[in-house]
């Protein structure tokens, strides 16, 4: 009988282990996103032979002006803080002299959720090499239609650069080699209007 009763006393504590690491809110329930890479992209608009590059440089300079703008009001209506995002100076520097400085974040997503994804708010999060001192960190806010058991790539276009400053310890470094980096969801919203977002601390 005392074997029994103790048996019983270890299946329901195994039990009440499992319910407590299923019911972790601090990550995503079957949701997963890695970084892949990112990149400078530098277009010259007075290199170009098309007569209307500049005007189109300026176009898409203004549209994701205003793609940011609107996702930092998404992130301020759903409770989130909007990201103050500073062009380095360097940038403001190039554009002047007619050229347009951009910066492509990729990350890979999987959802082995049972539901469609449609939005998600995400970070892309630069350390020290070798560290957890964080140095940078760019909020994005992606439209998506992400089925069950489907993987997708996010590809978002932006005026910021990962960090404002260069470790000068690195700086002779390619860029994509000055930082470790990692991503991190901060909401998932599902196509049947039900939403996952982490724990406020």
């Amino acid at each position: 009988m005392r074997f029994l009763c103790s048996m019983l006393l270890l299946f329901l504590f195994a039990s009440w282990a499992l319910a407590q690491a299923s019911s972790d809110k601090s990550v995503p329930p079957d949701v997963t996103i890695v970084p892949k890479k990112w990149r400078i992209d530098v277009r010259n608009p007075a290199l170009d032979r098309n007569p209307v590059a500049d005007m189109q440089a300026r176009q898409a300079a203004d549209q994701i002006r205003r793609e940011t703008e609107r996702n930092n009001e998404l992130m301020v209506e759903r409770g989130m803080p909007a990201p103050t995002t500073q062009v380095p100076d360097a940038n403001r520097n190039a554009r002047r002299r007619g050229m347009l400085v951009t910066y492509l974040y990729e990350a890979k997503v999987t959802n082995n959720s049972e539901k469609v994804i449609r939005t998600l708010i995400w970070d892309y999060v630069f350390f020290e090499p070798g560290t957890e001192s964080e140095v940078g960190r760019r909020r994005f806010v992606s439209k998506v239609n992400i089925g069950p058991g489907k993987t997708t790539n996010l590809v978002v276009r932006s005026l910021a650069a990962p960090t404002s400053t260069v470790d000068a310890r690195v700086a002779d470094k390619k860029p994509q080699e000055q930082y470790s980096e990692k991503t991190v969801i901060q909401s998932v919203q599902y196509a049947d209007g039900s939403m996952w977002r982490p724990p406020s601390n």
